[in-house]
């Protein structure tokens, strides 16, 4: 069980988390927050940063790509989609 499941903002908490550098609680909380709101472009991007981060590349392009689906002109997510493929 996802310790920020009930969480009132994982989003809020999980940028927090990330900012302290908390890597595997930061990914916890957004990954609460993907669950909460699914199509939420900003968490999938945090997520994917995260998993970047905490060298979890597989996550993180599936997050990134998540991002894109639902914001497809986030340049920021577009730009490390295109790193990622070389």
């Amino acid at each position: 069980m996802n310790p920020y499941a009930g969480h009132q903002n994982p989003l809020k908490e999980g940028q927090e988390l990330l900012r302290k550098g908390l890597l595997s609680e930061a990914v916890l909380a957004l990954e609460a927050e993907v669950m909460k709101n699914p199509e939420n472009a900003e968490g999938c991007r945090l997520l994917g940063i995260t998993h970047a981060e905490d060298d979890d590349d597989q996550q993180a392009i599936a997050a990134m790509m998540r991002a894109r689906e639902f914001n497809p002109t986030n340049l920021e997510v577009l730009m490390k989609l295109k790193i990622s493929e070389h």
